[in-house]
């Protein structure tokens, strides 16, 4: 043995050179690489830092009641070794236009930011959202304890075949401003019939119920149609007119005699480009003209608290139960053609609810109707409350 070592003495302490050395190279490379997923190197440059950042800081997945937050690596590096190398060899791609400069301002950015997000999109449908299902996965959500419309929606996607970044778009950083309309919903509005002047004449029969900026009654009597997607009007004027959507006032109007399909998109657009002021305004009070000004207060948006509910309650479960569909302040998503329910009013949203819970009005899946009906009168009225103040 001694003869052996003797022999051997000069490659054995290469090897251990050789070993010790792999060791250390592993080792740094491996903390090298580590620090490139923490979330003070991914805000390293104002790129991120400017853009995508203040996103992310009012997502959920920042500041949580759980107090679990996900950073950057969490949800765009994979956590397996191999997966994990080819995503830092695509960054590199990255760092050359970080070189060049291809977003370095906000103009730059926001003229890319569609194409950058689909490009993250399909990279998650093509991993199967794996770095989502890191923390959310079907087989250990349950789904009695979720929200209701949550619950069922989750239930269909698990046996759909559905995968997290299918729905869950826009989670942490806001949409694009030039996101198209969905496949399912997307219709060319350029080839739409519009005559402005013409539109006038049809919106001088909506205007007795709707006003003539189509603002609708505080009472709730009638709802503000103004300023919503003119596609998503379209599609609830064909309701009406097929009696798919039943409501005895609008009959006499949804013919097709009354309102053929050309008159259909006419005012649809017309109603679409209206935007209607939250605020009064200024007054001038060296050319005051009362009646002028009571005009003006007829136009703006202004729906009256609704007294019955709990407006802190009514934020718990409007974050619970509708902030998913209708977005975190009701804004809607014009995009899914779901409308906003901030600036509507409270009385005609009570309504819609009582339709939707009687089956007289289809919710977006038929079974909602028995989520609907299960719903408190004193939780719809927290949940209008809330709506009711998020008008400004």
């Amino acid at each position: 043995m001694a003869s052996f070592l003797a022999r051997h003495r000069g490659k054995l302490g290469l090897a251990t050179v050789m070993f010790i050395a792999g060791i250390v190279f592993w080792g740094g490379f491996n903390t090298a690489m580590e620090a490139t997923n923490t979330l003070s190197f991914c805000i390293s440059c104002h790129e991120m830092r400017d853009n995508m950042y203040p996103d992310y800081v009012k997502s959920s997945h920042y500041s949580n009641p759980s107090g679990v937050r996900a950073i950057c690596s969490d949800c765009h590096v994979p956590k397996q070794w191999v997966p994990k190398m080819i995503r830092k060899i695509r960054a590199s791609n990255e760092l050359w236009h970080w070189v060049i400069g291809t977003v370095n301002t906000p103009e730059k950015f926001e003229k890319r930011r569609l194409h950058l997000a689909r490009r993250v999109w399909a990279y998650m449908k093509e991993s199967d959202s794996r770095e989502c299902r890191n923390c959310h996965h079907f087989d250990t959500m349950d789904l009695k304890r979720q929200a209701r419309f949550a619950a069922r929606i989750h239930g269909d996607a698990k046996e759909e075949g559905k995968t997290c970044i299918d729905c869950h778009k826009g989670i942490t950083h806001r949409l694009p401003k030039d996101m198209p309309k969905e496949t399912a919903v997307a219709e060319d509005i350029s080839k739409w019939t519009y005559d402005e002047e013409y539109a006038d004449e049809i919106m001088m029969t909506c205007a007795p119920c709707h006003g003539p900026k189509g603002q609708g009654k505080p009472d709730g009597t009638y709802p503000r149609i103004a300023g919503l997607d003119p596609i998503y009007l379209a599609k609830q004027l064909r309701a009406f007119k097929a009696r798919k959507r039943v409501n005895i006032p609008m009959q006499p109007y949804t013919t097709e005699r009354e309102l053929p399909e050309e008159d259909v998109q006419t005012i649809s657009l017309y109603l679409s480009r209206i935007k209607l002021p939250s605020r009064m305004g200024e007054i001038d009070k060296k050319n005051f003209d009362p009646l002028e000004v009571l005009e003006r207060t007829k136009m703006v948006v202004n729906v009256p608290l609704w007294k019955r509910g709990n407006v802190e309650g009514g934020a718990r479960a409007y974050r619970r139960e509708c902030a998913g569909c209708h977005g975190p302040k009701g804004e809607g998503n014009p995009r899914k053609l779901i409308p906003p329910l901030a600036g509507q009013y409270s009385a005609y949203l009570k309504r819609q609810i009582r339709a939707f819970a009687e089956g007289r009005r289809v919710h977006d899946d038929p079974r909602d109707k028995e989520i609907f009906a299960s719903m408190g009168e004193g939780e719809i009225d927290d949940i209008l409350a809330w709506l009711s103040v998020q008008d400004d």
